[in-house]
């Protein structure tokens, strides 16, 4: 025998008492779920939707097909435990919800509490935690019900929305997470999740809608945040408005600010990084004292005026930005001040500053409200483009 066959055959042999793994499980055999809507009736009874994948509609879909790429199953129930046992009931598949991409919350949920929501989700390691979290106001229903455009699954469009608010406008910062209503659930912190609404009146439910060329119909709109404390909705941000929330917090990499210095001049800017932000907390008098100082750096995107760029005009834009982003973020924590919104975490800051003067603040939990915040803003534009003189035809 050579030494070939020597080594091959108890190789052979090893291979043919091996097992299959004993929880292997085939992709035909579950159910993957894509996306998960959550609500409560009147009668307190919790709403689950799951948008199930369909593979042979997602490969329909890309070749000319109009077969379903998702179905969308709903269950009710008393606690969220049920719906698993429910769902043997009509789905003739495993369902799996390890892998889900986007997780949508009504507002009526919200404002009544998420905390038995959240000790269900925490208590399968499973389940996966940092996906994308949204709260509507429309119909959680219709939000499962509708397709878009340019995406055969709902949640990943919706994730890809998220994410171009970070990117492009500064109105989100990729922090409207499961998890990170998890990590603050306990604290004083808010949580900012994001808000979306149906562009439409009605859901789209049939596959007819890839036939149609009307982009913005049926589709999904981002508009502004929910503010969440402790597992609780208690109000709410336009999209604008999220805008100074992050700048002030220094959290948005980016955003774009509309300056007029004339009837005839204008430019706009465009933010280029996350600011350099010094906070200093202090008593002042007996009275807590934050002062901000935001550092932006700028890029000017467009100018429209009749000379050529010079730095005086440069400055005059920094100073208009200035003022601006003051203006509104002023008027942001007045309105955060009148709804007892703390945007700032001033409460537990309060909490953890030790030294003479503070004890009486932390005794009382509404202290922060007497907080002054004092705000100094100095960008500067570091980038001005190739068109320094402006063309003169036409």
């Amino acid at each position: 025998m050579t030494p070939f066959l020597r080594t091959a055959i108890p190789i052979l042999f090893l291979s043919l008492m091996l097992q299959g793994c004993g929880d292997y499980r085939e992709i035909n055999d579950l159910a993957i779920v894509d996306m998960v809507g959550v609500d409560v009736d009147e009668d307190g009874n919790y709403l689950g939707y799951y948008q199930v994948v369909n593979p042979n509609g997602i490969a329909s879909t890309k070749t000319g097909g109009s077969r379903s790429p998702i179905y969308t199953y709903v269950f009710k129930g008393k606690s969220w435990a049920e719906f698993t046992s429910k769902a043997t009931q009509t789905v003739p598949r495993e369902i799996f919800v390890s892998h889900y991409q986007a997780y949508i919350v009504s507002k009526r949920l919200a404002a009544n509490g998420l905390g038995d929501l959240l000790n269900f989700l925490e208590s399968d390691p499973s389940r996966r935690m940092a996906t994308a979290l949204f709260v509507t106001k429309d119909s959680v229903g219709d939000i499962m019900n509708t397709y878009v455009p340019l995406e055969s699954n709902v949640g990943k469009d919706l994730r890809n929305i998220q994410q171009l608010q970070v990117d492009f406008t500064g109105k989100d910062v990729g922090e409207s997470k499961i998890n990170t209503l998890l990590e603050n659930f306990e604290s004083l912190k808010l949580t900012f999740v994001s808000n979306i609404m149906l562009s439409s009146k009605k859901p789209i439910t049939t596959t007819k809608r890839y036939e149609s060329i009307e982009g913005n119909t049926g589709n999904f709109t981002y508009t502004g945040v929910s503010i969440i404390r402790k597992g609780q909705f208690i109000g709410e941000l336009k999209a604008e408005q999220v805008v100074p929330l992050y700048f002030m917090l220094g959290k948005s990499k980016t955003l774009h600010q509309h300056i007029e210095l004339s009837s005839e001049e204008f430019a706009d800017l465009q933010m280029l990084s996350k600011p350099k932000i010094k906070r200093r907390f202090t008593l002042i008098d007996g009275e807590p004292t934050l002062h901000l100082t935001i550092k932006p750096k700028l890029k000017l995107l467009n100018i429209h005026q009749n000379k050529r760029l010079d730095s005086q005009t440069l400055r005059r834009l920094e100073k208009r930005f200035n003022e601006e982003m003051t203006d509104q973020v002023t008027d942001l924590l007045k309105l955060a001040k009148k709804e007892k919104w703390d945007l700032l975490g001033l409460e537990e800051r309060i909490s953890h500053t030790t030294g003479r003067g503070w004890t009486e603040l932390k005794a009382n939990p509404d202290s922060w409200m007497r907080t002054k915040v004092t705000l100094d803003i100095k960008s500067s534009i570091v980038k001005t483009g190739v068109l320094v003189t402006p063309y003169e035809g036409g």
